[in-house]
């Protein structure tokens, strides 16, 4: 019933990985055409890391439907605690392999033969793998296994993987130094900045009906920043508590007020304070408390959010990694 009160025609911030909400900022059209170019030029082991939230699940489920569209052989897991036996078998009906043996030795050779099959065919084979930070070393050998299927010319299977930060510390452990060597490419996912977080419920809110949004004033989207850190999903969730608070007390405007009850409500931390930072200096600004470091410097609060229509453009560029599919194939 809020989405009526407020004027929209759907709910603006699901959780659902929906094509149609998803806001393409910078990092995250880079990361994208990363995952892209890798999976179609670099055979090999493709990473791709960052923060639980900030948009893996959402970049994977993109890159499987552009990689079906262009013809491609791609399958996804995203059940990371199975056992080794079972993510073989998981990978095999996945990839549509029929054995009848138990065998590990006649499966490996079915799914290498299924392999040359699309190989042949034009039908590049990738396995997606989402959670992998929770991969047991066995299952991780098992992938690494995977990469030697091979011909004297060329790679059999394509493999990219996504986790947590904790992904990369697993990579370096001695003993997953094999499969370290076998990584072509790494992609990284981080906090969305300020002027990111407007740009985001921007264009969510656009998207399901409210294209010059008036909802959420910029103290409220600051005070959104500051309490999911950045983070996606928890602007999402905190944004769509904020809507229904609102809603509840008749308020069509979100004010801060409002962000602070609905923080409450989720029990999210409050930002740190603005007062004094307890060494006698001035405060550090809400970017350097809450933002992860950047490798570029990025835009303060006092710089205006991009405007809807120069979005819309920057997102006319996801075709140039549609044409690298089939460029690269």
């Amino acid at each position: 019933m809020h989405t009526e009160f407020f004027g929209l025609k759907q709910d603006p911030f699901r959780l659902t990985p929906d094509p149609a909400f998803i806001c393409m900022t910078v990092q995250h059209r880079e990361a994208f055409a990363g995952l892209v170019y890798s999976a179609c030029t670099r055979p090999g082991l493709t990473v791709l890391a960052g923060e639980a939230g900030t948009g893996k699940t959402t970049l994977l489920y993109m890159l499987l439907g552009l990689l079906e569209k262009r013809g491609c052989t791609a399958a996804m897991i995203t059940h990371p605690t199975l056992s080794r036996d079972e993510f073989l078998d998981f990978v095999l009906a996945r990839f549509g392999v029929a054995c009848p043996s138990v065998l590990r030795s006649r499966q490996v050779i079915a799914l290498e033969e299924a392999l040359v099959r699309n190989r042949k065919a034009g039908r590049p084979s990738i396995l997606i793998v989402d959670e992998a930070q929770r991969l047991t070393t066995e299952v991780l050998e098992e992938i690494r296994l995977l990469l030697n299927i091979e011909t004297p010319e060329q790679k059999l299977l394509d493999v990219v993987i996504a986790g947590q930060p904790e992904l990369t510390e697993v990579l370096r452990r001695p003993e997953m130094r094999q499969l370290k060597q076998r990584v072509s490419s790494f992609c990284k996912l981080q906090p969305l900045t300020r002027g990111e977080v407007g740009e985001y419920i921007d264009y969510r809110l656009a998207q399901a009906g409210l294209p010059n949004q008036k909802i959420f004033p910029e103290p409220s989207i600051d005070l959104i920043y500051q309490y999911s850190r950045g983070i996606p999903r928890l602007v999402n969730t905190l944004s769509n508590s904020a809507l229904q608070t609102g809603f509840g007390l008749q308020s069509r405007t979100v004010t801060p007020s409002i962000v602070r009850e609905a923080a409450g409500d989720l029990d999210l931390l409050p930002p740190p304070p603005a007062s004094s930072n307890g060494h006698g200096a001035p405060p550090p600004d809400s970017e350097s408390l809450n933002e992860a470091p950047r490798p570029a410097p990025e835009e303060s609060f006092a710089v205006g959010r991009v405007p809807l229509e120069s979005y819309a453009n920057s997102q006319a560029t996801l075709g140039f990694f549609a044409d690298l599919v089939s460029r690269w194939k």
